[in-house]
């Protein structure tokens, strides 16, 4: 990946040692996609499958629940460096998110890549419902007790909705990634309610993950994989993508120390080393995630690309908490060299390169769920490794008045103020995706030739860039003098103009 216009300059950290991401970019970033009312809205590219809304005909660009670990990552900062517009900003985001339910008690908003398509699912109930717990458990003191209480009641009744899918319990009709994440929420809920409903039970469900779902061996000895379904053990299939082990690994080492069952950290640090051993080394020498293995009796086959690389932070979450426990130097290790990746795919503007391998728009377009999970760990991380910057909130809240673009020889996406789109280079594809931040509803623009009704003028994009791909590189076409960064993955460096 290279940035042009200026040249890309590698954030360092205090010692100048480590290239590591600029944490306030992307808190600022994320703000800018933060509605008057809390909503989180944003493209929702999903890049580990290679789904968007607009590919289900759902074209979608509000809130989704998946975005929520973003009030535990402005949560966390508030209560490291206090600031009235900080709490401002995170208590609308949790209104938000604590009152967006539907009739039966599950959130509103969790179709993610498939948009209002979809009105359940177990997985981002769940995320929503830690979103706002974490966010509680970092600076709840920040909010009068009856919103608190409000928080609390919204997530135990979407605990009872969530009975739903499998009485509210693991078991083998269960993905092993969902019912971690709401074992998580049991934890979070009963620690900061005092309610015990809980308490008995959660080491059973522990129990039966562990048993269902865990796969001793992969990749070797030391790791343990989890499948992802019952189905995937007995007939074979794929473990869990890497991105989801810090659904299982945290609520392990909260229930370890909870509990005082040092079992639960063994099997956490078994499925960090699995992710950790697993990963792989790009042609640009940096950490990346593999995307999962597929096994089958004795056998084994890893598939690393395409892959992520926004969205590591909930996997990276885990592994500092199990850090947190015990030194291990293999898996701070890996951190770090992560951190290398995450600073060299950032753009300017804050957001990361999405993924690589695609070849389309799921490399180029930044989900704010996916950018949400990196926000939670690397705030976490930057708290616990010498603070967050004096001027955090200041930069959070600063205009950003620079056009960004990230492109590849397949797809680009650009954003400028509160426009957004995806595009093809010319003749590259027939990507015509126009948004606004504050709109909850995209549109794809059709050939002039067609009877389909034109985009709709407040969607449009003014001025938008082109580019045009070329043997020795990627060259930028349009006439427009707009102070912009181009950043660019894939392997054809930028030209500029032709």
């Amino acid at each position: 990946m290279t940035v042009n216009e200026p040249p890309a300059q590698d954030p360092q950290d205090p010692q100048g040692a480590q290239p590591v991401p600029d944490v306030a970019a992307l808190a600022r970033w994320t703000r800018t996609w933060v509605t008057d009312q809390g909503a989180i809205n944003g493209f929702h590219n999903h890049s580990v499958w290679g789904t968007n809304p607009a590919t289900f005909l759902d074209f979608t660009s509000g809130h989704a629940a998946f975005s929520a670990p973003a009030l535990g990552a402005y949560a966390e900062a508030l209560a490291a460096r206090p600031d009235e517009r900080g709490v401002e900003l995170w208590r609308r985001m949790t209104r938000y998110q604590g009152h967006a339910v539907q009739p039966d008690g599950q959130y509103r908003h969790i179709g993610f890549q498939v948009g209002e398509s979809a009105s359940s699912g177990l997985i981002h109930n769940a995320v929503g419902s830690l979103g706002l717990l974490l966010g509680l458990r970092h600076a709840g003191h920040l909010l009068p007790a009856a919103e608190v209480a409000d928080v609390l009641a919204t997530v135990r009744r979407n605990l009872d909705a969530c009975g739903a899918y499998g009485g509210g319990r693991p078991g083998e009709d269960g993905t092993c990634n969902q019912e971690y994440a709401r074992v998580w929420v049991k934890l979070l809920y009963t620690e900061l309610s005092g309610d015990a409903t809980y308490v008995d039970e959660i080491p059973k469900d522990l129990d039966t993950l562990i048993e269902l779902f865990h796969h001793p061996g992969v990749p070797d000895a030391d790791s343990s994989g989890a499948f992802r379904t019952v189905r995937d053990r007995r007939d074979g299939g794929i473990l869990e993508p890497a991105e989801y082990y810090g659904l299982m690994t945290a609520p392990l080492v909260l229930a370890a120390r909870r509990y005082g069952v040092r079992r639960y950290l063994d099997e956490a640090i078994r499925l960090c080393r699995h992710v950790a051993r697993s990963a792989w080394t790009d042609d640009e020498g940096l950490t990346r995630f593999h995307r999962y293995w597929y096994v089958t009796g004795d056998r084994a086959r890893r598939t690393d690309t395409p892959m992520l690389i926004a969205g590591m932070g909930l996997t990276l979450h885990g592994v500092e908490q199990v850090l947190r426990e015990v030194p291990d130097p293999e898996l701070a290790d890996f951190v770090t060299r992560c951190l290398r990746t995450y600073a060299r795919h950032q753009t300017p503007a804050g957001y990361f390169t999405s993924a690589t391998g695609w070849h389309n728009e799921a490399d180029v377009a930044p989900s704010t769920a996916w950018h949400a999970h990196d926000l939670l760990f690397l705030v976490s991380h930057a708290v616990s490794h010498g603070g967050l910057p004096e001027d955090f909130w200041d930069t959070v809240f600063r205009a950003h008045d620079r056009q960004s673009v990230l492109v590849s020889e397949r797809a680009f996406y650009a954003e400028y103020g509160p426009h957004w789109c995806v595009l093809s280079p010319l003749t590259a594809g027939d990507l015509h995706l126009y948004g606004r931040k504050d709109r909850a509803t995209f549109a794809r623009e059709f050939f002039a030739w067609t009877d389909r009704e034109e985009l709709p003028e407040e969607l449009r994009y003014p001025d938008a860039p082109m580019f045009f791909v070329a043997n020795d590189g990627i060259y930028r076409v349009d006439r427009s003098d707009r102070a912009t960064d181009v950043s660019v993955v894939g392997h054809l460096p930028y030209q500029g103009a032709p």
